[in-house]
């Protein structure tokens, strides 16, 4: 298959940023470079684990799952169907909490999923440290491998809680408490995009208003918070 090809049938499959996506599957899968393929458009690209992964695009499944990772803030995530996939909006929640983070803060990120939020905010902060918060275990082993990854395992302890007790660390108080829980309300699920709802449930339903935890934080996390603490969302 030649790029176009990849292209258009990514494309007829009503996927918006076909072309795109061609290209980021084709250089995972073949290791061709972005120049290499534009200098070349007549390239024909084989090998079944390309072939698997355009069919797989075609039907719709994420491609982020598909490439086994995505970028956030600038740092590469492993993410897999355990995960909610990073979203470049979160990115500006994460940006302000690391602006209003002080050196050696002390960071609470409360439904981590793939980790991304803590890891970015530690990242870029001086001397930061604190837990992630996951419910699932899956899902909290995927943090600390992420965290492992990138060299902050030992800046931030992930805690595998209950949704019903444990979404705070007792005796602990922090400077920035942040979180992107589940938001999508029972009639917004009916409506995802195809991709959307390969994403796992327990990361994307929030209740019947999508709001349930929203409430839950915003009640709890005072507690929680140390003299000047922020809550971000």
């Amino acid at each position: 298959m030649t790029l176009s090809q990849i292209a258009e049938i990514l494309g007829d499959a009503g996927i918006p940023d076909a072309k795109f996506e061609a290209g980021l599957l084709v250089s995972h899968f073949t290791g061709t470079s972005r120049a290499k393929m534009l200098a070349d458009p007549d390239a024909d690209y084989t090998g079944e684990a390309l072939t698997d992964a355009v069919n797989r695009r075609a039907g719709r499944y994420p491609l982020q799952y598909i490439l086994g990772e995505w970028e956030f803030m600038g740092l590469t995530f492993t993410v897999n169907e355990n995960c909610l996939i990073p979203r470049p909006d979160t990115e500006c929640v994460t940006e302000a909490a690391i602006r209003l983070c002080p050196n050696g803060g002390r960071v609470l990120d409360l439904c981590t999923g793939s980790g991304c939020i803590a890891a970015s905010l530690l990242h870029y902060t001086k001397n930061s440290s604190g837990y992630a918060v996951e419910l699932c275990h899956d899902t909290a082993d995927l943090a600390r491998k992420n965290l492992r990854d990138l060299g902050l395992d030992s800046r931030c302890e992930v805690i595998t809680g209950d949704a019903s007790e444990d979404l705070f660390p007792e005796d602990e108080t922090f400077d920035i408490i942040i979180s992107n829980p589940p938001y999508i309300s029972r009639e917004e699920m009916l409506t995802l995009m195809p991709e959307v709802k390969q994403e796992p449930e327990l990361a994307l339903f929030g209740g019947e208003d999508g709001l349930d935890f929203y409430r839950r934080i915003t009640r709890e996390a005072p507690a929680y918070l140390a003299e000047g603490g922020v809550l971000l969302f």
